[in-house]
């Protein structure tokens, strides 16, 4: 039996922060077999949770109002075969809760990411400037 390879992640970026920051990637399954990412930490964060933004328009008393966005922890983000999971800005990320020292541009550190098939993977992620 061939083991099935780990997910690829790539092109793990974050941007400058205080207090609390976030990461963007992309995994690449490349493997025919499902898995799901389900977990992070990183040695700069007290805390790392996987979360996913969304954006909504509301109304009120029939008249339009302005955007309303909203960010919920999620359990897990599945990985289907042979498919890329993409960690963007205003979709899901990685939240970096209790930072120990504030991100800035060109700094780089490790994020651990947790796959339920593949464990764990780590990956070096950048700092971008906005």
């Amino acid at each position: 039996m061939i083991a099935a390879p780990p997910p690829a992640i790539v092109e793990a970026w974050s941007r400058p922060a205080i207090g609390t920051g976030v990461v963007y990637l992309r995994v690449v399954n490349r493997s025919a077999i499902s898995d799901a990412l389900d977990g992070a930490r990183s040695p700069v964060a007290s805390a790392a949770e996987l979360h996913r933004s969304s954006t909504t328009t509301g109304a009120m008393n029939g008249m339009a109002m302005s955007d309303v966005s909203t960010m919920t922890p999620v359990h897990a983000l599945a990985l289907p075969p042979h498919a890329t999971l993409t960690l963007a800005p205003g979709g899901a990320h990685v939240m970096l809760i209790g930072l120990k020292h504030d991100l800035h541009t060109n700094e780089q550190f490790l994020l651990r990411l947790h796959f339920v098939r593949a464990g764990w993977q780590t990956v070096r992620v950048t700092v971008r400037p906005i």
